[in-house]
C-alpha cells in the first residue's frame, strides 16, 4: 500500500544498515507496516559519503535480486547533501534521481545552519528539468524556529518530505509541532521513514498515518503516503495536500 521514498537500507554504503541481515530485518518490518514499494536513498555527500550512481547501482542490483522473495517493489535513488553548483553536479552525473523516471532529486540541507543560495540552487536545478524534494525540513532547528526560512522554497513549488517518526511524535514534541506547522501551511507533499536500522530507526508508517488521518483526514494521509510517493517514482506532478489546522474545542 504505502511507498517509502526515503530510507537507508542498502547495506554498507552510508550511515544506514551495515549488513544484509539488518537490511532484511528492515525490509520485513516495512512490509509489516504495509509498505509495498521502497526507494532506497543512500547519501551522496562528497568527503563523507563519496558514493556515485554507478557504484550504488553495482550494490543495488544484487541486493534487489537477493530480496526478490519478499515481494517488495524496490527502487534506487540517493539523498544529496546540498552544496553549491547543485545543477552542475547533476548535469555531470554526480547524483542519482529518485527512481528511474529521474524527475525528482532528494536534497538534504545542513543540520544547524541554513546555507546561502538554496533557493537559487534549487531554481538552477529545476532549469535542468529536475524537481528538488527537500528532505525532513522539520528536523532542521532553524526551520522549526522560523518556518519563513524555507517559505521561498515552498512558494516556488519545491516539495517537502517529512519523516514519519517526526509526525508520530517519536522525535519529540518540538519536532512534531514543527511537522504539523509545515503541513498546515500546505508545504508538505510526502512522508517517508528515513529508516537507518532495525533498532533505533526502524521503518514506521502506520502510526504516522493514524496521526495524520485523525488530525487532517484520510485523504491527506493517502496523498502523503500513497499517491504522491507513487507519483515521484512515476515522474508525475505531485498533488497538493491541504491540512486544515484542527479547531480548538471549548467546553461549557
Amino acid at each position: 500500500m504505502y511507498t517509502d521514498v526515503h530510507c537507508h537500507l542498502l547495506p554498507g554504503v552510508d550511515d544506514g544498515v551495515k549488513t544484509w541481515e539488518d537490511s532484511l530485518a528492515c525490509l520485513k518490518m516495512a512490509r509489516e507496516e504495509k509498505v509495498s514499494s521502497v526507494l532506497v536513498t543512500p547519501h551522496i555527500w562528497p568527503g563523507k559519503y563519496p558514493n556515485t550512481p554507478e557504484g550504488l547501482l553495482a550494490v543495488f542490483e544484487p541486493w534487489r535480486d537477493r530480496a526478490r522473495d519478499l515481494g517488495l517493489d524496490l527502487h534506487l535513488g540517493s539523498e544529496v547533501y546540498f552544496l553549491g553548483h547543485l545543477a552542475e553536479h547533476w548535469a555531470s552525473g554526480t547524483y542519482r534521481a529518485m527512481g528511474d523516471a529521474a524527475r525528482y532529486l532528494l536534497v538534504e540541507l545542513p543540520l544547524l545552519v541554513m546555507p546561502q543560495g538554496v533557493a537559487q540552487g534549487f531554481y538552477e536545478l529545476r532549469l535542468k528539468g529536475v524537481e528538488p524534494v527537500l528532505a525532513h525540513p522539520e528536523r532542521y532547528p532553524y526551520v522549526a524556529k522560523d518556518p519563513s526560512r524555507v517559505e521561498p522554497l515552498a512558494s516556488a513549488g519545491v516539495a517537502f518530505q517529512l519523516t514519519t517518526h517526526s509526525v508520530a511524535g517519536l522525535f519529540g514534541g518540538g519536532i512534531q509541532k514543527a511537522a504539523f506547522d509545515l503541513m498546515e501551511r500546505g508545504w508538505v507533499h510526502v512522508l517517508a521513514s528515513d529508516s537507518h536500522s532495525p533498532v533505533n530507526r526502524a521503518p514506521m508508517f502506520r502510526q504516522a498515518v493514524r496521526v495524520v488521518a485523525n488530525r487532517y483526514g484520510t485523504e491527506a494521509a493517502r496523498r502523503l503516503c500513497v499517491d504522491n510517493p507513487r507519483r515521484i517514482l512515476a515522474g508525475e506532478p505531485l498533488l497538493p495536500v491541504p491540512c486544515e489546522r484542527p479547531q480548538r474545542r471549548f467546553w461549557s
